[in-house]
């Protein structure tokens, strides 16, 4: 008899319709990395490519985000090979960051990447998750930007909702029909 009982709930509870409202909820609570404390920064996992030239700062370059409470892992710097020529001109953001973040993150590009012209699909990234100069990505998930589109992302004045809006509107990933892999 309990065996049965226990049964009924539980297929009760698998055909129990979510409410809209809850799956709402579900759907827009991005995953947050364990170690992340986003009192301290919304940035929880950035990845970095630079010139060779910048690898004997490295530990500079660590310390830099430690000190802004960035995790930092084995592999968040990553250097091009002497003769390899200039790593990628593009940043990618996720839709989680503050807008003063994300600005940071624009400014330390251009410090040590010289410029940005590319912006990778927000939608692809994770929410806390930044790259600079990355390669992970093909040509269709990267959108080129003139330097005037940069230095609207620059504005100080716009907030985080008007930040991500204008970065999906300058990527145009909007218009570009979501696949299913």
């Amino acid at each position: 008899m309990k065996k049965w009982f226990l049964v009924m709930v539980l297929a009760m509870m698998c055909v129990t319709p979510v409410s809209a409202e809850s799956s709402d909820k579900i759907k827009s609570a991005p995953y947050v990395p364990s170690g992340c404390d986003l009192s301290k920064t919304t940035i929880c996992t950035m990845e970095v490519w630079l010139a060779h030239k910048h690898k004997k700062n490295k530990k500079a370059l660590r310390q830099m985000l430690k000190d802004r409470t960035i995790k930092v892992l084995r592999h968040t710097f990553q250097f091009w090979k002497p003769r390899g020529g200039h790593p990628p001109t593009n940043i990618a953001i996720g839709h989680g960051l503050s807008a003063v973040d994300a600005r940071w993150v624009i400014e330390f590009a251009l410090k040590h990447n010289d410029r940005i012209d590319g912006l990778v699909h927000e939608r692809l990234n994770p929410a806390y998750y930044v790259a600079v100069a990355t390669s992970a990505w093909d040509d269709k998930s990267e959108t080129k930007i003139t330097p005037e589109q940069l230095e609207q992302l620059r504005d100080p004045n716009l907030s985080t909702h008007e930040f991500h809006a204008l970065y999906v509107k300058l990527t145009g990933e909007r218009a570009v029909a979501q696949k299913f892999y």
